[in-house]
Order: C-alpha cells, then sequence, then structure tokens
C-alpha cells in the first residue's frame, strides 16, 4: 500500500484531466510514479508491458463532474453580476471552454477558480486512489480533512 507522500498528487490530477488520446497515464502502485504509453511517448513501456508490471490505467476526469465543480463554484460566487455571466457560459455550447473564457476575465475569480479546482481535483484523486486500495482509509480521511468542505 502507497502512502499519499509517496505520490505526486499534482502530477495525478494533471493525468486525470489529460484528454489527449495519443497517450495513457498509468500508476505504478510500488512506486507511486506515473507513467506514459502510447504513440507519443518515446522510449516508454507499452500499455501491455506497463500492465503486466500491474500499473493501473489514471481514469479521466468525467465531464459531468467538471461541469458539477464548475456549477458548484458558481454558488460561492458573492457578486451577482459575475455569477450570472458564469452561468450564462455554462449555458452556451462548450460550456467548459465558455466558463474558463468568462472566469478569467475576473481576476480574483479566476484565482478563486483555480484553487477550488486544485482542491476538488485533488479530492478526487484521493478518493480515486483510495477506491483503488492503494492508500488506507485513515490516511485518505486526514488528507481530505485538511481541505475546507467541498462537497
Amino acid at each position: 500500500m502507497l502512502s499519499l507522500k509517496d505520490i505526486d498528487l499534482d502530477m495525478l490530477t494533471s493525468a486525470m484531466e489529460n484528454a489527449d488520446r495519443d497517450f495513457q497515464c498509468w500508476l505504478d502502485p510500488s512506486t507511486g510514479q506515473i507513467e506514459l504509453s502510447g504513440a507519443a511517448v518515446d522510449g516508454g513501456l507499452s500499455s501491455e508491458e506497463l500492465e503486466e508490471r500491474g500499473a493501473l490505467p489514471v481514469v479521466r476526469a468525467d465531464p459531468r463532474r467538471g461541469y458539477r465543480d464548475m456549477e458548484d463554484f458558481i454558488a460561492t460566487v458573492e457578486d451577482e453580476h459575475v455569477r450570472a455571466t458564469l452561468i450564462r457560459a455554462l449555458e452556451r455550447p462548450r460550456p467548459f471552454r465558455h466558463f474558463k473564457d468568462a472566469v478569467y476575465n475576473y481576476p480574483d475569480v479566476g484565482r478563486a477558480w483555480s484553487d477550488f479546482h486544485d482542491q476538488r481535483m485533488r479530492h478526487h484523486a484521493i478518493t480515486w486512489l483510495l477506491a483503488e486500495g492503494l492508500i488506507n482509509q485513515q490516511e485518505a480521511t486526514e488528507a481530505l480533512a485538511q481541505d475546507r468542505p467541498i462537497d
């Protein structure tokens, strides 16, 4: 079993958000390292080799969960004008792109979104690690308790 200290959570959350179909991210459960495989990776192990070594494919973030994260963030925005702008962004085609464009028009809101998003992704990563049996429940609970409530 790994400790969270063994895992680069920033790298793991980046791997979870990766939408590139030219490579797959894998987590080595013996080291906590992120490995890459695929056509865009030079000199790496193949998916088959990583699987044989016991590596787990890192699940890509669910867009529905990402959408809910944006909705949850909007509910925290106090400025009614900004909140209305962000809601309209989600109602447009390509809501992720329009939300990001809208949120960064307001620097303070952009920083708040970045912090909120990072915390949510950390939460998603830790719960995935726990679900895969890679970390123990107590360590996960303690790590999640260090963050303010996000659900």
